[in-house]
């Protein structure tokens, strides 16, 4: 986990990095005026990740969304109405999307998958990509509106653009995903170059075409709002035109009346000041000379009840008396009068900018503007302007006074331009003659300075009016663009991204039906290289072959004539070319006896097209057989050529000859075999039936051959085979045919005999012909033979009927005592089906648990003491009753089934052994019997551990009597399996001492505790000489060795002493006790006493065979 974990964590903070990274990129392309970009690549990134590095890496997903989001909504943090939650269900949505997709993907199409077919290419962009897409915009837009962040009106548009920009990002960015990090690598990695180079090109003719496109939309934008900007600044021209010929008729008004009254002047100025918004007022401002200054203000005071006085102002709109000046220009008509009464008897000659202004007109007299001031009577916040015109007296030029106008720039500006502030471009109007905030005439605060104008979309427009150029100042609002802005660009950046994404589909199919191309060819150009490589090597073993084979070729120049032959050929023939001119020096060349065959195959060929093979042998040391292949080539009934091949066969033919032999021979005694003898014997016994003849089959068996077999080896053995074939070949006819069938089984076919008993006369020859040892090494061996024997016809007509009637009487023979001879009976059949019967219930017996252990005590000589037992098979037959074992052990042995039973008497006797112990019995060694042919079994010793095992017997209180005949086979796996045994805890004892052919040198190197007397040596003791003899050895070794002694089969009073004498270490036999069944066992031992454990000499009787 410590090597995976940082690989994970690496791969999470590749992913997270990506996310944030094209992510914040993409919002920069926002639609406006939405919240999503015409492409969002990040959700391709997404569900590519969790297709490729598993489901485990959505937290990446969800950590890249979310610094996504507070990344687009920094500027927005802590302002009023800001809200969290669409920063933090935007992440949620967009990793519910990716999971969402990847498991529809995982459903439509196996992956890993290396996409390179159309059909799950089709299926993950054009099915998995738009419907797993609908989940972000569904969950978050609604969110965002609810935050205030995207509007509710524009929501449905937002919905509509985040699901497009989701399904392009998957077309775009998934296809690069699969190719940088897609998994196999084998099946991606020689796709990248096809599929990022074309991507990627594709990419930056895409992002050269966007720039292009905004480029030429900017222009289109900037040439609009320029017009729209001119024609805001035509109006206000016009507006301020229109102000100026107010002032005009206004002055001419003044200067040609009589007597102009107050209402006159409120009856012709009110129709202007209705129709022009934003003109505070228009006034008449008649000049007055200090010398006339009292005179005036009483003539105003009585015309005007409220009072009147000419006044002065300070820059704040302050009024007060005016001071004593040279002149005033005192308003005395103002309208509308209501809103500017505070102007009434106010002299603009007090305030510095109103004085300039009418300096300037009063010299030229033309309209004269102010720069930007603040008018008496305004309440609001707008900058003023007054604008003043000179009315002189027609003819004498002399000066009247002046009209005035006083203008709220905001008022005016508005109205002027009320179509492209509604339209969304921000004007503001500067003075280009003042400076600091005076020359901002209208406009935001600060809107005359130069930082106003750094937006991208501004225009400036030239005014003039009243002797002063003023400067409208035109700036586009994101309202304006937002109206303004085109869908055609937008609209080519999705076609670009649309078709890039197909694009990339596209180049998955190709680049994928590439790799399979290319994989396709290699492995044909590898199959092809191999099967090249492959015929040159079959080429070079086949002129190895023709060189080894020596093949030679040979064919005539036209027709019969002239002879050319290859190099190979004169060196099987052993001649040179001189000696080969003519087709028929070829013919001399083989030996005398193939010259006809070879001659007549030619003739034969040079009459007629075909073609001939046949062997010829070739003279020489050592003689050679070749083959000749002979064909003629013949046109238009005329023969072109004849020619041939020739083959030394030689080695082919003694293979063929030694392949027969082993086909019909017994290569261990070169006596035919069983197929040879049936073959045989089925001609005789036709022969037979032809002409009346008898005939006879003697089925022939070795006597205690596998003993021989095992205790000295298989060597020996076939040794021994080979000297009885010759023994037994020596007794017959040569007529007469002897076989073996296998193993120690010979069969002899007797045909053509005068009597009957002539068979009987071989037999007996046989039996006598083995009679006499044979000696092999240091061995004399002896033998004996049963011989079942059929006669031809009384016992049956067919081969298999004689030969299954002989081997049924070689058994009786076997059972008659071994070493004869005997005729076929019919009632020998019965003997054999039930033999076979009791085969069959033996083997239902182990299977039915028809078998039980009774146990004979062992006593120990010294204290006459029971120490163990000896655990001996029963059966007990439901039919037949309890079958005693020298009827079915000999059985077990022969049929094999003497291995299933030794294992349920070792694991009946473990049980048995565990069962006492809990009883609390005395610990008591059970002995078990032990086959040969189940201890050379090679899981012997895996099989006794796991009986211990099972059971939880005591290893310390089982000994395995092993039989002499298992030990005769020295050799370190002897050794090995009898030190394993011992190593488990087992005691092990040599049984049937003295049977066998035990090598006394051999034997003292064994792991052997006890040697147990044979009761065959124990029965004539101590009247019998050799028992007697046999018996003092024993003890002799025995004691020699270190080993103890018992004797089995002690019936006797003098038994027993004369055993005792000599050292016997213990005793079992019916002097002590027969076999007991367990409870009665317990029961002995519980009630035995060791001073009267013999029995009178009257109750002894014979033990019955007892075999484990």
């Amino acid at each position: 986990m410590r090597a995976t974990l940082p690989r994970n964590l690496q791969v999470c903070l590749v992913i997270c990095l990506a996310y944030w990274l094209t992510g914040f990129a993409s919002l920069q392309l926002a639609v406006p005026p939405g919240y999503t970009a015409p492409a969002f690549p990040p959700a391709g990134i997404a569900l590519s990740a969790l297709l490729i590095f598993g489901l485990r890496t959505w937290p990446a997903v969800c950590l890249g969304s979310l610094l996504v989001q507070f990344s687009a909504a920094w500027p927005l943090l802590g302002t009023p109405g800001w809200s969290v939650l669409g920063p933090l269900i935007v992440p949620a949505g967009a990793t519910l999307q990716a999971v969402a997709g990847a498991l529809l993907a995982r459903r439509l199409i196996a992956f890993p998958n290396a996409l390179d077919t159309p059909r799950p290419v089709v299926l993950f962009l054009a099915v998995a990509a738009p419907l797993s897409s609908l989940i972000s915009p569904s969950i978050a837009v609604p969110a965002l509106v609810r935050a205030g962040i995207i509007p509710p009106a524009e929501a449905a548009f937002n919905w509509w653009t985040w699901w497009t920009g989701d399904t392009l990002g998957v077309l775009i960015a998934a296809p690069l995903m699969f190719v940088l990090a897609g998994r196999p690598a084998a099946a991606w990695r020689p796709r990248r170059l096809g599929v990022i180079v074309p991507l990627a090109v594709a990419l930056v003719l895409l992002a050269l075409a966007y720039r292009q496109v905004m480029h030429w939309e900017d222009l289109r934008i900037e040439s609009q709002f320029a017009r729209d900007a001119e024609h805001a600044a035509d109006r206000m021209q016009r507006r301020l035109n229109v102000q100026l010929d107010v002032l005009l008729a206004i002055e001419r008004l003044m200067a040609v009346g009589k007597e102009i009254s107050r209402d006159d002047f409120k009856e012709y100025v009110t129709p202007w000041l209705q129709t022009h918004p934003g003109t505070q007022s228009l006034n008449w401002s008649p000049l007055v000379r200090h010398d006339d200054r009292a005179a005036f203000e009483a003539r105003m005071r009585a015309e005007r009840p409220e009072g009147f006085g000419i006044l002065d102002r300070d820059t704040d709109g302050r009024t007060f008396p005016a001071a004593e000046h040279a002149e005033y220009l005192p308003s005395i008509y103002v309208e509308p009068l209501a809103a500017n009464r505070s102007v009434i008897g106010l002299n603009p000659l007090s305030l510095a900018a109103a004085a300039e202004a009418l300096e300037k007109t009063r010299t030229t007299g033309q309209p004269a503007a102010t720069a930007a001031l603040r008018l008496v009577q305004e309440s609001g916040s707008q900058q003023g302007v007054m604008i003043y015109r000179a009315v002189r007296q027609p003819g004498t030029g002399n000066m009247l006074g002046v009209i005035s106008t006083a203008l709220r720039m905001d008022d005016v500006l508005a109205a002027a331009t009320s179509g492209a502030v509604a339209a969304g471009i921000e004007l503001c109007l500067a003075d280009l003659g003042a400076s600091g905030e005076s020359a901002r005439l209208s406009g935001t605060p600060g809107c005359q300075a130069p930082a106003w104008m750094d937006r991208a979309v501004t225009h400036r427009s030239r005014l003039t009016f009243a002797g002063r150029s003023w400067e409208l100042r035109s700036r586009a609002t994101p309202v304006y663009l937002d109206a303004l802005r085109s869908w055609a660009a937008w609209a080519t950046i999705a076609a670009g991204l649309l078709a890039t994404g197909m694009l990339g589909a596209l180049l998955l199919i190709t680049t994928g039906s590439r790799r399979r191309i290319t994989a396709l060819v290699e492995r044909r150009t590898a199959e092809l290289e191999a099967i090249g490589a492959r015929l040159h090597e079959e080429q070079e073993a086949l002129a190895d072959a023709q060189r080894i084979a020596r093949l030679g070729s040979w064919e005539t120049v036209s027709g019969r004539e002239g002879l050319q032959a290859s190099a190979v050929l004169y060196q099987l023939l052993g001649c040179d070319e001189a000696d080969l001119a003519t087709i028929d020096d070829l013919v001399l060349a083989v030996a005398p006896e193939s010259r006809v065959f070879l001659g007549n195959a030619i003739a034969s060929l040079s009459h007629m097209p075909g073609r001939m093979t046949l062997d010829c042998k070739v003279s020489g040391l050592p003689p050679r057989i070749l083959q000749f292949r002979v064909e003629s080539e013949w046109l238009a009934d005329r023969l072109v050529r004849i020619r041939g091949t020739a083959q030394d066969v030689t080695s082919a033919r003694e293979a063929q000859a030694q392949i027969q032999y082993l086909a019909h021979y017994d290569t261990l005694t070169g006596l035919p075999n069983r197929s040879a003898w049936q073959e045989r014997a089925r001609s005789s016994l036709h022969a037979a039936q032809r002409h009346g003849d008898a005939l006879a089959v003697l089925f022939l068996d070795l006597d205690n051959f596998k003993t021989v077999n095992d205790s000295l080896g298989h060597p020996i053995g076939d040794r021994l085979l080979a000297a009885v074939a010759r023994r037994l070949a020596d007794c017959i006819r040569g007529e007469d045919l002897l076989a073996r069938l296998g193993g120690d089984e010979f069969v002899a076919l007797l045909p053509r005999l005068t009597h009957a008993d002539d068979a009987a006369v071989v037999a007996r020859k046989m039996i006598d012909a083995l009679a006499e040892s044979v000696h092999i090494d240091d061995h004399d061996l002896h033998l004996s033979v049963s011989i079942g024997i059929a006669r031809f016809p009384d016992d049956g007509t067919e081969v298999d009927t004689l030969l299954k009637h002989a081997d049924t009487a070689m058994y009786s023979a076997k059972e008659a005592g071994r070493n004869n001879y005997q005729f076929f009976a019919p009632e020998m059949n019965a003997r054999a089906t039930e033999r076979l019967r009791m085969e069959n219930d033996l083997r239902r017996a182990i299977e039915r648990n028809e078998l039980l252990l009774h146990y004979q005590p062992q006593i120990e000589a010294a204290s006459g003491a029971p120490y163990g037992c000896e655990a001996l098979v029963r059966w007990i037959h439901p039919e037949r009753g309890l079958i005693p074992p020298d009827q079915f052990i000999p059985l077990a042995e022969s049929t094999g089934l003497i291995v299933p039973l030794g294992e349920w008497v070792l694991r009946e006797a473990c049980r048995q052994q565990v069962a006492w112990r809990r009883a609390g019995l005395p610990d008591l060694v059970v002995a078990v019997n032990i086959s040969a042919l189940q201890f050379h079994k090679p899981d012997f010793v895996t099989k006794v551990s796991a009986v211990l095992a099972e059971t939880g017997a005591d290893p310390a209180s089982i000994e395995l009597e092993i039989t002499e005949s298992a030990l005769m086979q020295p050799g370190e796996d002897l050794s090995a399996r009898l030190l394993q045994l011992v190593d488990l805890g087992l005691t092990l004892a040599l049984d049937d001492f003295g049977t066998g052919y035990s090598s006394l040198a051999y034997l003292k190197r064994l792991p052997i505790t006890r040697l147990k007397i044979d009761r065959s040596f124990v029965d004539d003791l101590p009247g019998n000489a050799e028992d007697a003899a046999v018996t003092s050895a024993a003890l002799s070794l025995a004691r020699d060795l270190g080993m103890q002694v018992v004797a089995e089969g002690v019936e006797t009073h003098a038994q027993h002493a004369y055993l005792t004498e000599r050292g016997c270490h213990a005793m079992q036999g019916y002097l002590f006790s027969r076999p007991l069944t367990a409870d009665a066992f317990a029961k002995w031992l519980a009630g035995f006493d060791a001073c009267a454990h013999t029995p009178a000499p009257g109750t002894a009787r014979p033990e019955s065979v007892a075999l484990a």
